[in-house]
């Protein structure tokens, strides 16, 4: 059993609700977590082609990477002390993708997360309204790559500094995009990579790839 003890008093309670929604989009997602010094990084892989992760700062140095079951680590219950216990881990060969660099990020413009959520809400109301008549008429299948088309369209939209929309709609899916008055939403790069970093998680992307939120 794998267990680790989190700085902040409602980080062990954020990261079950985290693994809650991972697992309302797929019920045997699992989770990946790695911890190395005082940070552990949890990501999971969501059926948003992106890898959702939220950081953990802990109260002691630990060194371990495992996978487990996202709808097991939600049901975690936080020990006396404050220690998070793991479910048992899974074989690696439940996990696929790689993981994004640890630094060498560099800035490339910071947007006020309320028109980062505007965008996010602009495109959603589009989607909404122009799917109603985009499959009319079409089979199953041409009714459904019809609607994957429309989708592809909007969220291939830039955000800024080159980063499409998408990245912001993954981040605002899995509760991202949470903030307090004034919050900012930084974008990032390093070699292939963007990164769009929000008050409650990070969104990565491969550029012409999938995505990965962190």
């Amino acid at each position: 059993m794998t267990s680790f003890v989190p700085a902040q008093p409602g980080a062990a309670a954020d990261l079950a609700t985290f693994a809650r929604r991972v697992a309302k989009y797929e019920p045997d997602s699992v989770l990946r977590i790695v911890a190395h010094g005082t940070v552990a990084g949890c990501f999971a892989e969501t059926p948003f082609d992106a890898l959702a992760l939220r950081a953990v700062a802990l109260a002691e140095p630990a060194d371990f990477d495992v996978v487990v079951e996202a709808g097991n680590l939600a049901a975690r219950a936080v020990g006396v002390a404050g220690q998070f216990e793991l479910p048992p881990a899974l074989p690696a060969l439940r996990w696929a993708s790689s993981l994004p660099p640890r630094s060498g990020w560099t800035e490339l413009a910071r947007l006020p997360l309320t028109a980062v959520v505007a965008d996010v809400e602009h495109g959603v109301e589009e989607f909404r309204t122009r799917a109603v008549g985009v499959a009319d008429g079409k089979s199953l299948r041409a009714g459904r790559a019809a609607l994957e088309g429309l989708a592809t369209e909007i969220w291939d939209r830039e955000l800024a500094a080159g980063m499409p929309l998408r990245l912001a709609h993954a981040a605002s899916s899995y509760g991202f995009l949470d903030g307090p008055d004034g919050a900012e939403v930084a974008l990032r790069t390093v070699g292939a990579w963007w990164r769009l970093d929000a008050p409650n998680g990070s969104v990565l992307a491969r550029t012409g790839l999938a995505l990965f939120a962190l």
